[in-house]
């Protein structure tokens, strides 16, 4: 059965959305392809559809073959509800399932389950059938339509196909679709009511019968406009018409039924008109034979018709056809029968009938088919005028004015009227003229009508000379002249109007007529309109008293009313005041009269009213101050009695609102009436004042807001109305109005506006209210099935009502987006206001709004273009807005989801707007909602396929959006600009979104197709237009940031290739032009808030170079070339951009983008000088720019640019200190910024110090303020360094000039003690810390840093009141860790400035250990507690101060004697303890790791593991025990003074090691400082420095001056002789270790010892060394220590040492390594000191009682005097100190020195006696030190006798030329072997001597 297969129904709903031009952009072809397809279709119209009898094909064998039995008993009842054919019904069931239905398969199955069930879905496929046949007529219609109109887009294609179908056919078929329509019956199963709801079935079937009949005499209609009908067209039309007896015959429909009725009224208005245009003929005598038979054929049954209203025009109609058709004019018989049939008509009230015809809302609009019918009455009109009214007696026929004037409102007739002065209707406009104004009504109405129309102009000018003036004959007044019958002459002056400037001047002739009410005389005069309706206006003020609440019949009112109607328009159309015309002036002003007078009646005239109050809306334009304040004084508006802008919640329930005059009236009056014309006028008034945007917001908008959403918008629907388009249009108002406020509220440039935003808070909290809530929600509510439903009933499809339903609904869905988008103004986010609880209702929930899925369902609306765009909007605002599932409220599944939008997208006849409204829906709905989001991307559906009975739908690209952006990405590989596109770029922004929300897994599918990257990215690699969519590439480029970011370590070689592409020189190039060309101006946010493409463009940029940045080399490597152009680029860009600060966003991007790309250079970028010249005089117009703006400058800004000085500064420091203009320029700017940052700092201490108990202002400000002044510090910081070590001397005046040091000082103490400025103090110290090392740090000495610091440096109280504990406080109070930095930095630059300025700073010094003597000890004993990273530190600041004092102890002992023992006894214990650490590692690993870790660790039985924390440690610890060390040494004898002086004096020295050995104690508590402690850290360095493989290179320690040539020694001898004497008396190193040695113990583990730091542990080994030695010759020599602890210490120190004493055989003695003689060493060169030189050395001071005498020993005489007068040189030739400051990461060997260039010399001379390495060797090493060590000597007199010690003296040598004495060269590993010799030497004095010595 190959016809059952052919599709037999076409799809007419798609065909009208194809073809109309409304809804879809089709192509043309496409059209006329569609059309020639369907043109047998369209001649059958509604024939098309079969009925049942027409086919003898069988339901079930269709089904049969269908494999759907199962559907047989629905499909059945279908059928016979639609009396359908059975293959139609089939397709008709088909078409609905697959393009309408919405529900799932499982619902459906439950639809035809029952009887009951399946009558819902019934009687929507009976709608969709019924609305197919009506789709059918109106594309026929259309095709008549416009198939002439030339601007039609498809002209051409209609034309074609109506040259295809013929008109004669359809004419021909449309009158049999017209009969068969008539004569048509219900299906049988209906009239027999076998069925569920027969009659309301039935009912439903007689109304779409009547509107199929209606829509067929439409088209018949427009066919005769194009061609004539022939008689029997004419004559078979006339019988049908009059069988149906113009329309009232209609068995099923009820006469009262409102909507029958109008069924009804429908189709006789139409048939009449049909009838009306087939007897109407222009040219009668062209026509005379067709008119001949159509007068025999009809007059008979026509001139019988006279019992209707319907019959009057007919009969007027059929007598104008027989007078101008026929010679019946001439004939008297029938003149007189035709005059019968127009006397018929005028009873039968014709006009009036005519009138209604024509306003009727069919014929309401300016289509075709109302011109056809308002032009046909026209003529009619215009031929009875011209046959009878001669006389102007057609002017007393009843609506024959107001048919006139309806006529004339339309532009076509309107100039026709002006054109032609001569025939047709002017007539009755010449009756009107002859008669004023005694007509004022007719022509006030017939000028506002030609005004409307367009011929304002025109008829302005007439009515301004008017003809002629009629005024009642006053005998009195009217001196007349009779000059012929009626004619006369006025012989006197008469002024008709009184008190108004008008007169008649005498010698004017006139005209006597007798009216009804009275004997008038007409003057032939030229009188103003607008005079006549000043005078009306003065009678009606005269006569208001007399008025008795009649107002609506009153004439005077109406006269006036009519009047100022008029005036309305004219005033309106009126461009400027100067239109305006001097006798306009007065009727305008006297509205406010008016208004004034009859405010105050018992039920005010509202017509009259309205027509003042709309006066004053047209004079708004004007002169919107002077009416605003003429009406406000009226008081009839409504109006806020306070204007205090409280809250909004107040102002939205009324508490200050008063309705005035304009709630009584509607409440009184217009409700009564039911007419709101009072209230249309307010509309119009409130609206057009809001648009003039003049910002009285309190005093109109606000009161107009609050009146209608209080008073009227919510009880609207309750209110009568005698018309509902009267109703639908305050809707519009209403809403209108709110739309504009939300327009103008969005475009308002002053954000900040109060009272704009108390406005914007009423309405939204209002409107968020269910009062008005639920009202816009029924319009949004009303559904896209009634909205179909409505526009089958409306005539025109093409043109909407203006305030249709539709308009309101979508208006309604625009509120309610902004509304929802507002709601954050009125509501917290997280709150639920009431509007939103009915919105966002589940289908499980009790909701009869089901107001999503009514949105969604506008989806399918095939007449409006714009309400599927309104809702995907609306929809995709509820997504963004909702907090709950959108998908479950919208209650459809997956495939239905994508089914309602994703079959739009493929579709290429869909518009794009529709499209785009549906992906931003998917871009929302990514962010917001994952249910939709899966359903939109088939997530888990991959096996969904949709089926119904055999039609199935295969898979189709909308089935998944990312098959549609699979598309996108081959059309952007084949055209990369296609992107630009709107439409592509909105796909674009959901592969953004999908990368921004991480949920690139969605389209994995597409991600591993080959080529991905490459096609999405192929925009970038092309050249941009002019006007580039700049939105879709910042989206790339962010979706290629975020992919880089998130790809961790793994390889995307795709992506690396398209990345090496885009940084290709052209490629890149290209981009940075693009990026970097900004505009001057400041960005304007636009109405959403949402920044400017470009700055986003700029921000994407700046994000994908950073992120690239850091992930370099991993992912692609930035070209060198490409990298410098970007960064010169950028800061030139930078630069440019500084002069264009009221933006600051892109400068902020820009500097922040600068600052990244400068910290990847390690050195200047530039190739050349003139490229640096150029570059910095760019960063110093950068930063003079900075200066001049800086305290508007945003934070981010400020940071980024100090950031990038800064970085500047370090990479163009040659540059700097070489170019003296530039460095002053440079520190200008820096001390300028600073100068201002200190400013803030310093007027925030001032506050603070006003208001101790406020908190700090905000505290966000304060951070942001923290901040940039810390970039500040570290970039003075930075200066400092940079010109400290290569500036000019005079670098720091700049900072000298504005007290810098000063500010900073004061700034520090006032930070000092706060908690929340911690880290500000940290930076301010640092920074005084690195002016105070440099040469600045005199200024410090001005400064009173003791008066700033000294007490503010004391810890604060709150930490004074607690202890140490695990878990301490809260973040706003103060814990230890956090106080260390702080107070290390304090004492550190304590000690920094004391260092270089010595004495002068003593005192301030000794004034700082005197206040804080106890938290010193503290410090220096906090080891035992924690040696965390900021605990080290702080011990290292306390010991290294210490060791600075110690210097002059003897000053620190006069002033605070107490502090110096206690401190000492601290410097003590931290070396005990600091010794201990060595052996105890789980201990140190506790202190390393802090209170909160050291549990897990002492729980831990594991063996310590070595890290780089315990090497550091022991590495800090080897510090503490140096600076220790030296701090001890100054209270021990100076090694030089027990070797060389001839006195001793054991009295002033205490001992500092005690001799009893034994191991560290675990408790510490008594421990004190031993020989064993120090030898064992000898033993341990020495054997760190063995693992180390430690070498030496004999670097020179010192320098020989220059002499003169033979003063030195230059050939090297020998002398072995003494040293071979020496060898032989010197004791054998071979015993075995003591069995109590403590070096013996345990050292720390190799692992640990090999990786000290080897240059600190030699350094700590020296000290330790000369501690050692200055103790042990101290301890034997002492005469109270016994005998046996001397020999005790000379064994131990014979015996601990035998490490030392190798490590020097073996490292040191490298050429005698075989020797056993140990004083050998190198010879560098000496220089002999001449006698003179030597006399000079002796001592300046010798006491006169000394004992002096001589030994026998020649050798020990020799030894004793070189020894000893090296001594005394080194006492007058103290070394000065270095001006160098120390670092503690400088070697601090007591022997190290500068690096001489002593080799200069070419010295080759040797030292003859080793013995001279004891005096030499000290001295060395006192000429090399950088400050003051401790080996000089310092003179303490006692008060006590001196004890009798003995004293050697020597006598000089008698040689005259040279001394003994000589100046050696010294080399580093000199000192170890001396002190390997000397310790050698003291294990061998001999007790009888050192008793001796003692004596």
């Amino acid at each position: 059965m190959p016809a059952i297969e052919k599709c037999v129904i076409y799809d007419w709903k798609r065909l009208w959305q194809m073809v109309s031009g409304i809804h879809y952009e089709t192509p043309q072809d496409t059209v006329k392809e569609e059309l020639h397809n369907v043109s047998s279709e369209l001649q059958a119209g509604v024939l098309q559809f079969k009925p049942k009898s027409a086919s003898n094909l069988q339901l079930e064998a269709l089904l049969k073959e269908k494999k759907q039995e199962k559907l047989l008993p629905f499909t059945e009842r279908l059928q016979e509800l639609l009396n359908l054919e059975t293959a139609q019904c089939w397709e008709i069931l088909c078409y609905y399932l697959t393009k309408e239905y919405r529900g799932s398969a499982s619902l459906l199955t439950q639809l035809i389950s029952t009887e009951t069930n399946m009558t819902k879905l019934l009687e929507d496929i009976r709608h969709y059938y019924s609305l197919e046949r009506m789709i059918v007529l109106k594309i026929v219609k259309n095709l008549l339509v416009f198939y002439k109109v030339a601007n039609h887009p498809y002209h051409n294609e209609y034309k074609e196909v109506v040259d295809k179908i013929t008109l004669p056919r359809l004419l021909d078929s449309y009158l049999n679709q017209l009969d068969s329509l008539i004569n048509e019956l219900p299906p049988r199963k209906l009239l027999a009511g076998e069925c569920f709801y027969s009659p309301e079935r039935l009912t439903s079937w007689s109304e779409r019968n009547a509107r199929e009949i209606n829509e067929v005499l439409h088209i018949l209609l427009l066919l005769a406009e194009h061609i004539p009908f022939e008689f029997v067209h004419i004559k078979r039309l006339f019988a049908t018409i009059k069988q149906h007896s113009f329309g009232r015959i209609q068995n099923y429909l009820d006469e009262s039924n409102v909507y029958h009725q109008e069924l009804i009224k429908n189709l006789t208005y139409s048939e009449l008109v049909l009838l009306l245009k087939c007897f109407s003929f222009e040219h009668p005598k062209q026509n005379a034979q067709l008119i001949e038979q159509i007068i025999q054929e009809l007059h008979v049954e026509i001139a019988n018709m006279h019992h209707r209203p319907e019959h009057g025009p007919l009969l007027l109609v059929w007598m104008l056809l027989r007078l101008r058709g026929t010679n019946d004019s001439e004939d008297a018989s029938s003149l007189l029968r035709c005059r019968q049939l127009g006397k018929r008509a005028v009873e039968l009230k014709c006009f009036v009938q005519l009138q209604a015809i024509v306003t009727h809302a069919m014929f309401a609009d300016d289509s075709l088919l109302s011109r056809i019918v308002r032009k046909t009455v026209y003529n009619q009109l215009a031929y009875l005028c011209e046959l009878f009214d001669g006389d102007g007696s057609c002017a007393r026929y009843e609506g024959i004015y107001e048919l006139l004037c309806e006529l004339l409102s339309w532009p076509q007739l309107a100039k026709d009227f002006c054109n032609n002065e001569d025939g047709g209707v002017r007539s009755l406009y010449n009756t009107l003229l002859e008669n004023f104004p005694l007509e004022f009504i007719n022509l006030a109405k017939l000028a506002q009508a030609l005004t409307k129309a367009g011929q304002g102009s025109y008829i302005k000018t007439q009515l301004e000379s008017l003809p002629m003036l009629a005024l009642l004959y006053d005998e009195r007044q009217h001196k007349l002249n009779e000059l012929g019958s009626e004619e006369y002459e006025l012989m006197n002056v008469v002024q008709p109007f009184p008190r108004i400037d008008y007169t008649l001047p005498a010698g004017t002739s006139c005209t006597a007529v007798q009216h009804p009410s009275g004997f008038y005389m007409h003057f032939r005069c030229n009188v103003n309109f607008f005079n006549a309706l000043h005078h009306e206006i003065n009678c009606l003020l005269r006569e208001k008293a007399q008025l008795h609440g009649d107002f609506d019949s009153n004439e005077r009112i109406l006269r006036v009313e009519a009047g100022l109607k008029y005036l309305v328009l004219a005033v309106q159309r009126t461009k400027s005041i100067d239109g305006i015309s001097t006798e306009m002036v007065h009727p305008t002003e006297m509205c406010i009269d008016l208004l004034g007078k009859f405010k105050s009646v018992q039920c005010p005239p509202d017509g009259l009213l309205s027509s003042c109050l709309n006066v004053c809306t047209a004079l708004l334009p004007l002169v919107d101050e002077e009416i605003f304040r003429r009406v406000s004084n009226l008081d009839i508006l409504p109006t806020i009695s306070n204007g205090s802008l409280q809250d909004y919640k107040l102002y939205a329930s009324a508490s200050y609102f008063e309705s005035r005059f304009l709630g009584s009236v509607i409440d009184n009056v217009e409700k009564k009436q039911e007419r709101f014309e009072f209230l249309m006028a307010y509309l119009s008034f409130l609206r057009t004042y809001t648009k003039l945007k003049r910002k009285r917001y309190l005093q109109v908008e606000l009161p107009g807001l609050i009146f209608l959403l209080r008073d009227v918008f919510p009880h609207l629907h309750t209110w009568h109305f005698k018309s509902q388009t009267e109703k639908n249009k305050i809707y519009f108002e209403v809403l209108s109005f709110i739309c504009d406020l939300f327009d103008i509220l969005a475009s308002n440039p002053e954000k900040n506006c109060k009272e704009s935003q108390l406005l914007l808070n009423v309405c939204v909290y209002s409107l968020l209210n269910l009062d008005n809530g639920l009202i816009l929600l029924r319009f949004v509510g009303v559904g896209n099935a009634f909205l179909q439903y409505t526009m089958e009933l409306e005539t025109n499809w093409m043109q909407q009502q203006p305030h249709g339903l539709m308009m309101l609904v979508r208006l309604s869905m625009r509120i309610l987006m902004q509304v929802l988008c507002l709601k954050s103004h009125v509501y917290s986010s997280d709150a639920l206001s009431p509007l939103e609880a009915l919105i966002y209702t589940q289908p499980k929930q009790r909701d009869t709004l089901r107001i999503i899925p009514t949105v969604c369902s506008y989806m399918s609306n095939i007449f409006d273009r714009w309400l599927p765009i309104a809702s995907c909007r609306l929809l995709k605002r509820i997504a963004l807005e909702f907090n709950m599932s959108l998908l479950a409220c919208l209650d459809m599944e997956a495939d239905q989801i994508r089914l309602t939008f994703m079959q739009k997208l493929p579709d290429e006849l869909e518009s794009d707007s529709v499209k785009i409204a549906i992906l931003e829906l998917v871009d929302a709905c990514i962010a917001k909602q994952p249910g939709v989001t899966e359903a939109f991307f088939k997530v888990n559906y991959g096996n969904d396929k949709r089926s119904f009975f055999g039609k199935e739908c295969t898979p189709s690209i909308g089935d998944s959006i990312v098959t549609y952006m699979k598309e996108f990405l081959d059309a952007l590989e084949a055209e990369p600009l296609t992107i630009q596109q709107t439409l592509p770029s909105k796909i674009m922004n959901i592969f953004h979104s999908l990368w921004k929300h991480n949920l690139q897994m969605l389209v994995d599918e597409l991600l591993k197709k080959p080529r991905f990257w490459t096609k999405l990215c192929s925009p970038l690699f092309a050249k941009p237009t002019p006007q580039p969519q700049v939105r879709v590439y910042t989206q790339l480029m962010n979706i290629v940031s975020i992919e880089a970011y998130s790809m961790g370590n793994k390889q995307n070689d795709e992506l690396r290739e398209v990345l090496k592409k885009f940084f290709d020189r052209d490629c890149f190039q290209q981009w940075l032009n693009y990026i970097f060309d900004m505009p001057k101006v400041p960005a304007v946010l636009s109405a959403n808030e949402e920044l400017p493409d470009w700055i986003c463009c700029l921000q994407s940029f700046k994000d994908l170079i950073v992120i690239l940045l850091k992930k370099q080399p991993n992912l692609i490597t930035i070209p060198d070339a490409q990298f410098k152009q970007l960064a010169q680029k950028c800061l030139t860009v930078l630069v440019d951009r500084a002069h264009y600060l009221e933006d600051m966003r892109p400068f902020i991007m820009l500097a922040e983008l600068y600052i990244f790309l400068i910290l990847r250079f390690k050195h200047a970028y530039t190739s050349n000088s003139d490229e640096e010249h150029e570059l910095m005089e760019q960063l110093l117009q950068l930063m003079s720019r900075i200066c001049s703006c800086y305290e508007d400058l945003h934070v981010r800004a400020k940071e980024a640019c100090l950031a990038i000085i800064t970085k500047s500064a370090h990479l163009y420091t040659n540059l700097l200190v070489r170019d003296s203009s530039i460095a002053l320029r440079f520190l200008n700017s820096v001390v300028s910024i600073i100068c201002t940052e200190l400013q803030n700092m310093e007027k925030s201490v001032n506050l603070d110090q006003l208001a101790q108990t406020q908190p700090p202002p905000e505290e966000t400000n304060g951070k942001a303020s923290t901040n940039s002044l810390i970039l500040c510090l570290n970039l003075l910081k930075a200066v400092a360094t940079i010109f400290n070590n290569d500036g000019p001397g005079n670098w720091d005046l700049p900072f000298v000039s504005v007290r810098l040091f000063q500010r900073l000082l004061r700034c520090v103490s006032y930070t000092l003690p706060l908690h929340r400025k911690r880290v500000l103090t940290v930076q301010l110290l640092d920074v005084l810390i690195v002016f105070a090392k440099s040469n600045c740090s005199v200024e410090f000495l001005h400064c009173d840093v003791g008066e700033h610091l000294w007490l503010k440096m004391l810890p604060p109280r709150e930490l004074l009141q607690t202890r140490y504990e695990f878990n301490k406080a809260t973040n706003d109070m103060w814990t230890m860790e956090e106080w260390w930095p702080i107070y290390a930095r304090g004492i550190e630059l304590v000690d920094i400035i004391f260092d270089k300025h010595k004495k002068c700073f003593l005192q301030d010094a000794l004034q700082f250990v005197g206040i804080h003597e106890v938290y010193l000890v503290d410090s220096l004993l906090l080891g035992k507690q924690s040696l965390e990273p900021a605990a080290m530190q702080l011990i290292k600041a306390s010991i290294s101060l210490v060791a600075s004092l110690t210097e002059h102890h003897k000053e620190w002992a006069q002033e605070h004697s107490a502090s110096l023992f206690n401190i000492m006894s601290a410097v003590q214990g931290l070396m005990c303890h600091v010794t201990s650490m060595f052996h105890q590692q789980r201990n140190l690993k506790c202190l390393l790791a802090g209170r909160r870790s050291q549990l897990e660790i002492l729980r831990n039985t594991e063996s310590i593991a070595i890290d780089d924390d315990i090497i550091n440690a022991c590495n800090d610890l080897t510090d503490i025990i140096i600076y220790c060390v030296k701090a001890l040494l100054k209270f021990s004898p100076d090694l030089l003074y027990l070797l060389c002086s001839s006195i001793y004096e054991p009295h002033k020295w205490r001992p500092l090691l005690d001799v009893k050995f034994g191991a560290p104690k675990l408790s510490e508590s008594n421990v004190t400082l031993t020989f064993g402690m120090v030898l064992n850290m000898v033993s341990i360095y020495v054997k760190a420095l063995n693992m180390q493989n430690h070498g030496f290179n004999e670097v020179p320690l010192n320098m020989l001056p220059v002499v003169e040539d033979g003063d030195v020694t230059t050939n090297v001898s020998s002398n072995n002789s003494l040293t071979g004497e020496t060898s032989r008396g010197q004791r054998s190193f071979t015993k075995s270790l003591s069995v109590n040695s403590i070096a013996s113990a345990a050292c720390p583990s190799n692992e640990l010892l090999a990786n000290l730091d080897g240059q600190l542990c030699l350094v700590a080994l020296e000290h330790l060394l000369m501690l050692v030695a200055s103790q042990s010759i101290y301890v034997i020599r002492s005469p109270e220590l016994e005998p046996r602890w001397k020999q005790i210490v000379r064994r131990d120190i014979s015996s601990e040492l035998l490490c030392f004493h190798e490590f020097v055989r073996r490292r040191v003695i490298v050429d005698y390594r075989d020797s056993r003689c140990q004083w050998v060493r190198r010879k560098h060169g000496l220089l002999k000191i001449k006698q003179s030189d030597a006399a000079i050395l002796a001592p300046s001071q010798r006491n006169a009682t000394e004992v002096v005498r001589r030994t026998s020993s020649t050798a020990n005489e020799l030894r004793v005097n070189v020894v000893r007068r090296l001594h005394l040189q080194q006492q007058q030739h103290a070394p000065q100190s270095s001006e160098n400051n120390f670092e503690v990461t400088q070697v601090l060997s007591p022997i190290a020195a500068p690096y001489s260039s002593a080799a200069g010399h070419n010295i080759e001379a040797s030292t003859p006696q080793a013995a001279m390495e004891l005096g030499d060797t000290p001295k060395g090493h006192l000429e090399s030190r950088k400050r003051p060590h401790f080996g000089q000597l310092q003179h303490n007199p006692q008060d006590e006798a001196a004890l009798a010690i003995e004293v050697q003296y020597f006598a000089p040598t008698t040689s005259s030329g040279y001394s003994e004495l000589s100046q050696v060269q010294l080399v580093e590993e000199d000192y170890l072997q001396l002190m390997s010799a000397l310790f050698g030497v003291i294990p061998q004095s001999e007790p009888a001597r050192e008793s001796s010595s003692g004596m």
